[in-house]
């Protein structure tokens, strides 16, 4: 098995290009500068209207302004209850996962030496490359696939293994036995895999951000246009907008920020097995 070209297939995973740091200064920032730059702006329409004595609607945008709040509404509902899911499968995948690796780990001792203590070996160095670094940050790219590349490598000594370890004359019972955990193992990568990629959370999250900042300006820009000053109230809804963004991007994130899936089943598996070979 060629590794790097194995990892090499996973260079269209679509991981965040933005961290979570970065995605809330900028939300942060844009939403509270759109309300003012929309309040500017009809401040601005109002009197050049006043000055041609030119009647103001009292209505103003108010239409416009209702659909967008509905649409953004819809649009958080749709991409939080998405961001919960893969959440979810996500921790679902991880845990199936420690589960393989524990049960072809306990499966091993069916093995005669020195393969069952190899084949060991094997599972608990692969074992140990699933667990992210936990340092709450997400990995660019190229470091991921470094990463990946690495558990690849381990990956690919576990069937050979298996296979030499299972050779005749055991029994076909227990050769199957045995085969089948790794192959579970084997799946579980994948599994993980698909759960990793999130393609189309980038659109989504484009279309709450433009809908959010389209929301908030027209607000502001209703409040300018009919003569009212901008009050806290504006503010606060873009604040508490604001909080709600962010945790749907935070849930997103499989190992960055205040929301990250509880790797305990896989630590816990990792210890049981360094324990047993000690």
């Amino acid at each position: 098995m060629d590794t790097a070209t194995a990892a090499g297939v996973y260079t269209d995973l679509n991981l965040p290009s933005i961290s979570i740091a970065v995605t809330a200064m900028i939300l942060f920032v844009s939403l509270p500068v759109c309300a003012v730059l929309g309040f500017a702006i009809g401040h601005r329409v109002r009197k050049r209207l006043l000055r041609a004595r030119r009647d103001i609607d009292v209505m103003v945008a108010e239409t416009t302004l209702g659909a967008f709040l509905a649409l953004l509404g819809l649009l958080l509902a749709f991409t939080f209850g998405n961001s919960l899911n893969y959440f979810n499968d996500r921790k679902v995948a991880m845990t199936t996962e420690a589960n393989a690796i524990g049960t072809a780990f306990l499966r091993a001792d069916l093995l005669a030496e020195p393969q069952q203590l190899e084949l060991k070996d094997a599972l608990l160095d692969y074992a140990r490359t699933r667990v992210s670094s936990g340092s709450g940050t997400m990995p660019g790219q190229e470091s991921a696939l470094r990463k990946l590349d690495r558990s690849l490598q381990l990956q690919a000594q576990l069937w050979p293994l298996a296979l030499e370890a299972t050779a005749e004359p055991m029994p076909p019972a227990t050769r199957s036995f045995v085969l089948a955990a790794i192959n579970d193992v084997l799946d579980a990568h994948t599994v993980r895999i698909a759960k990793l990629s999130l393609p189309v959370s980038k659109y989504a999250n484009a279309m709450m951000f433009v809908s959010a900042l389209a929301a908030v300006f027209l607000l502001g820009n209703r409040a300018g246009m009919v003569g009212r000053k901008l009050t806290w109230r504006t503010f606060f809804f873009s604040g508490f907008l604001f909080v709600v963004m962010i945790t749907i991007v935070d849930t997103q994130r499989a190992t960055e920020g205040l929301i990250v899936i509880d790797q305990t089943p896989l630590k816990a598996v990792i210890f049981d097995m360094e324990t047993t070979i000690r």
